[in-house]
């Protein structure tokens, strides 16, 4: 595995990643209160399980902070296209450090440790043993389970369905003079160009490209076929053209009949290829 390689980026919504973060919080916890380690065996005061409580509290919002937070202000480092396995690990030994200090300031308030950089190392220290390993392998294996997941072609048996009367398209520009028609089987897919949209036909295997002043959303709500749908920010593709479906470490590609190139398909579209199979 290579640092530069592409590395697929977990979905999560909020809710989810409220979810495992605290999970991961309790995890520590349970980790703390069976194991005991760092001496905390010889740690004793009645409200000592209490106190352990706001390690993994510091846990859990370190982990959301990393997940929900960080890509949110720097936009540039964490884009999704341009995640790869090195940043998935710098983005851990982010986490690890953001929970380093929130320790060393939970302890500090609770404990009166004092704050130094050998004490920022020492608490650095700890949670690098308890994390680092577990996390770095879960990474490594992420990454192995979705490239085995993406890295595949899957080709596409249409099955035959009875047969449908022929459903006439009209898509209209926004100054609602100018308009493209045709019939819902020439259609490959729509791409969309700033305030532009390009509708791509194919009719006996003879490609034809019109081009439209309007935005691509404003051409979804013209069409009215489960077939039709929307794949990507910039592509609304005829499902009943691809023919194979590939994929890499970002995501899938469609791969059209009469067509050369593929379409991309964005991961929150990632359901259209299940049903497809």
């Amino acid at each position: 595995m290579k640092l530069n390689e592409p590395y697929p980026v977990r979905e999560r919504t909020i809710g989810q990643t409220i979810i495992h973060s605290v999970a991961e919080g309790a995890f520590l916890y349970a980790f703390f209160v069976l194991f005991q380690p760092f001496d905390m065996s010889q740690w004793h005061d009645e409200n000592k399980y209490i106190k352990l409580l706001g390690f993994a509290v510091v846990t859990t919002l370190s982990t959301f902070t990393n997940r929900e937070i960080l890509p949110r202000i720097f936009t540039k480092f964490y884009r999704e296209e341009n995640w790869v396995v090195w940043k998935e690990i710098v983005s851990i030994v982010i986490l690890l450090l953001t929970i380093s200090l929130g320790n060393l300031i939970y302890g500090n308030i609770l404990f009166g440790w004092g704050f130094s950089f050998s004490m920022f190392i020492g608490s650095f220290a700890s949670v690098m043993l308890i994390g680092f390993f577990p996390i770095t392998f879960w990474v490594l294996m992420d990454y192995n389970l979705k490239m085995r997941k993406f890295d595949q072609n899957i080709v596409i048996s249409h099955t035959e369905e009875k047969p449908r009367s022929v459903s006439a398209v009209r898509l209209t520009a926004e100054n609602e003079k100018d308009f493209v028609e045709f019939n819902e089987s020439q259609l490959l897919f729509i791409e969309s160009s700033d305030n532009y949209s390009t509708v791509y036909l194919s009719d006996s295997g003879k490609l034809k490209k019109d081009l439209l002043r309007s935005s691509l959303s404003r051409l979804e709500t013209q069409l009215n076929s489960e077939k039709l749908v929307r794949c990507h920010r910039s592509y609304i593709v005829n499902l009943t053209r691809v023919e194979k479906v590939s994929g890499n470490a970002q995501g899938f590609k469609f791969h059209l009949s009469d067509y050369d190139a593929p379409v991309p398909v964005a991961r929150k579209y990632s359901y259209l290829v299940e049903g497809l199979r």
